[in-house]
Order: structure tokens, then sequence, then C-alpha cells
């Protein structure tokens, strides 16, 4: 999956196949926005985020990768929640760069941020899927504390946005 064309990934996602799905694109995403907040950090200068933001993309293609090959992490729910708490930690970085971030290049952080937006709302719903077939009450707590921060994770995503379109427009 690492070196194969946009085109075939999105053929193979077309394809009547278990795998890659929409569990691959959450983990794509993620890593698409982890790549523009490095992009940011780098052209405005910003410290050690590039260097963070590259760890965190890498994370996220490892993650896809696995998934696509039918690799990842096993049991319910458990790709899912990893690629909602490697999308945390990418929103919290662009937001910390955002502050002092180049204006020409804001715009990249607000599609992070939405990069960021649709990985976490396709995860949980992947999770809710898992959740539905189990009976077991500590995993069903398990599963639902891990996804409790995507509301707020959505909810920051898009002020992230509406923050850059204000600034852009300013």
């Amino acid at each position: 999956m690492r070196t194969e064309t946009v085109e075939h990934f999105l053929e193979s996602l077309a394809a009547r196949s278990p795998a890659p799905g929409g569990r691959t694109g959450a983990a794509l995403c993620v890593a698409q926005g982890a790549a523009l907040v490095a992009k940011v950090a780098r052209d405005s200068g910003v410290v050690s985020s590039p260097e963070r933001a590259d760890a965190l993309r890498e994370t996220a293609l490892a993650l896809a990768a696995a998934d696509a090959e039918g690799t990842g992490p096993a049991g319910p729910g458990r790709f899912s929640t990893e690629v909602i708490a490697v999308a945390a930690q990418v929103l919290a970085l662009a937001e910390a760069i955002r502050p002092v971030a180049r204006r020409t290049a804001v715009a990249d952080l607000a599609a992070a941020a939405e990069a960021v937006r649709a990985a976490t709302g396709t995860a949980r719903v992947d999770v809710e899927v898992d959740l539905v077939g189990i009976t077991d009450s500590d995993e069903r707590e398990r599963l639902l504390t891990a996804i409790e921060p995507v509301d707020d994770l959505v909810l920051r995503a898009a002020k992230l946005t509406a923050v850059v379109r204000e600034q852009i427009l300013r």
C-alpha cells in the first residue's frame, strides 16, 4: 500500500473486498493531516514540531498499511481507537502551531483539521459498529471511553478551521 499510486488505492477501496475500507481511509486522513501540520511547522520555523508531526504521520500510515493488509491491531474497536488517539495528537499539534504559523501557510492547518475531523468521525462509527455485538461490560466500557473524546475533537477541529478562515479574511 505504501508504494501504490493513489489511483490504485482508490480502485482497491472501491473493490468488492473487505479491505481496504473506511478504517484504512480514516488512518490515511490522519496521516494526511499530520503531513500538512509538518509542512506548516517547517514553513513557519517551528522547532521540533515537524519531527513530531512526521512521527505521527508514520504511525498513521503504518496503521493504514496494516489495516489494508489485514494485519492491524486485533480485537473489537482496537484499530479505530488507535486512529482516534493519533488524530487527537495531530490536532493538538496543529492547534499549538496555528498562533505562530505564517499567514500564507495556515490554510494547510485548516485542511489538516478537516482531515482529522473526517478520520475521527469515521473511526467512531467503526467502533460503534463493533459495540453492537459486544456484551462484555468491561469491553463495552473500554470502547465507550475510547470514543468519548470524539465529539470534542470534532468541535476543536471545526473551531481551528473557523479561526483559520477568520485569520485569512482579516
